[in-house]
């Protein structure tokens, strides 16, 4: 007989809203300066990744610091491996907060009760509600005939190089059937393709001294500080142009900030990119042709302003090809800015960074470059987690989609991505008062439990 998963969540509920409010507390952001031994992404992550592995312990699971790359908490003597891949890694906090990043507030009643703070639902909520699953399944005996394995990963907000370490470095064996709850229910079947890549070049572009914009490369850069020499009309001349800015005057020079929009880099469109701004406004301003130009080619987020947009026909979800800029800067007069590149199957990805490069005059070079991702909808691994999710939910007609976001399923074989935000709740990741619905977090622990029973019954 099935078990009663969301009878047996409720005892897990209270529970995981404590831990989860702990971990939100570990500002857990990528710090090149507190790097050491055990702690490759420095303190922030480490504490985080501590805290996971503590709870592991106390809920009597075996645990594996990984060098502190990742903790893996794992139970179970034989059968097939199940796998869950969630990550602690937060992205770094930018724009305007009305909440504490990492105090965890709880607001609102009802269905609209809400965590907030950075990381709430990416991927902390989903990380602890899986962890809670695992607890669940363990306490009342329901892990027999497979094992279990959940890894909390210290780096997939800047490539997931926790996981290559993992897998290859570490040599874990690879999981018989897994998910990462780092995305949306139902499923995601297919993953567009990413490149990363900079386009630099050295330009004369007086008055202007300096800009340093954006906080990570996917992510939508929401501001940007522009550093000019003197110009007593400044001022007067952004505001004719009527764009979002604050300025200080410091003698010899000025400093002016740019806003945007910040929003996922898989999702250009739905942000607003503070340094195209500033592209295209000085450049107006002070005639500066090539910035002006610059700013005329990546207009466009979908690349049609210079010729790199595609439509991928095979799996039409994923939509259209999209570009990111998400860090600029410019320093000595160099220019650089970073690029999320997002493809589907028919799109030329050396063709598409050609024609960026000749239409901005920038040299572009790939620093990375992850592969499409596609399963069967009527594998064993699709068909038992959308039957599961059904289940649970009764939403009997939702589909399995397609995404331009990249999860750790590229990293770890036989894995898709499997929640956790709902359509129309998804939490705001990477913006300002990022934030998940309590009720929304209870019903995750069920499903994900439901899901990794399911799985576990499933022979090799």
């Amino acid at each position: 007989m099935h078990p009663n998963f969301k009878k047996l969540a409720k005892n897990y509920e209270e529970t995981g809203i404590k831990a989860l409010r702990a971990l939100i507390g570990k500002a857990s952001v990528y710090d090149a300066k507190t790097i050491a031994k055990g702690a490759p992404y420095g303190e922030g992550v480490k504490s985080a990744l501590d805290y996971v592995a503590k709870l592991g312990k106390d809920y009597g699971f075996a645990v594996d610091d990984c060098e502190g790359y990742c903790t893996e908490l794992t139970f179970g003597e034989s059968g097939p491996l199940i796998g869950v891949y969630a990550h602690a890694d937060v992205v770094p906090v930018s724009g305007k907060w009305d909440h504490k990043p990492f105090a965890a507030d709880m607001v609102g009643e009802g269905k609209d009760m809400k965590i907030i703070g950075r990381g709430s639902t990416d991927d902390k909520g989903p990380l602890i509600a899986s962890l809670m699953a695992m607890k669940l399944l363990k306490d009342n005996g329901l892990i027999n005939g497979f094992r279990v394995r959940l890894v909390a990963g210290g780096d997939e907000e800047r490539g997931s190089s926790c996981l290559v370490h993992y897998f290859h470095s570490l040599k874990k064996p690879d999981s018989d059937y897994g998910f990462t709850p780092d995305a949306e229910f139902p499923l995601i079947y297919a993953e567009k393709g990413i490149t990363h890549a900079t386009a630099s070049g050295k330009l004369d572009l007086s008055p202007i001294v300096a800009m340093d914009g954006g906080v990570v490369s996917n992510a939508v850069c929401d501001r940007i500080l522009v550093t000019l020499k003197a110009d007593k009309k400044l001022a007067e001349k952004l505001n004719a142009k009527g764009v979002k800015f604050d300025i200080s005057d410091c003698g010899p020079i000025q400093i002016v900030t740019f806003f945007g929009k910040s929003a996922h880099g898989s999702t250009p469109e739905l942000g607003v990119n503070a340094a195209l701004i500033a592209f295209k406004t000085l450049g107006e301003i002070y005639g500066l042709k090539e910035l002006s130009k610059i700013a005329k080619a990546l207009e466009d987020p979908f690349g049609t302003s210079f010729g790199g947009d595609c439509y991928s026909e095979g799996f039409e979800e994923a939509g259209k090809s999209t570009f990111n800029y998400g860090i600029v800067s410019y320093k000595d007069g160099k220019l650089s800015l970073t690029i999320d590149y997002r493809y589907g199957e028919k799109a030329k990805p050396e063709e598409a960074l050609r024609a960026l490069s000749a239409a901005t005059g920038l040299s572009v070079v790939t620093n990375s470059v992850a592969p499409m991702l596609y399963f069967d909808k009527k594998g064993p691994l699709i068909s038992t987690l959308m039957k599961s999710y059904k289940h649970m939910t009764h939403k009997f007609f939702d589909k399995p989609m397609a995404i331009g976001g990249g999860t750790y399923a590229k990293e770890a074989k036989n894995c898709v991505a499997y929640g956790c935000s709902f359509k129309g709740r998804e939490g705001d990741i990477h913006s300002p008062n990022e934030y998940v619905y309590v009720e929304d977090f209870k019903q995750w622990i069920a499903i994900l439990a439901d899901a990794i029973y399911s799985l576990g019954q499933l022979k090799k």
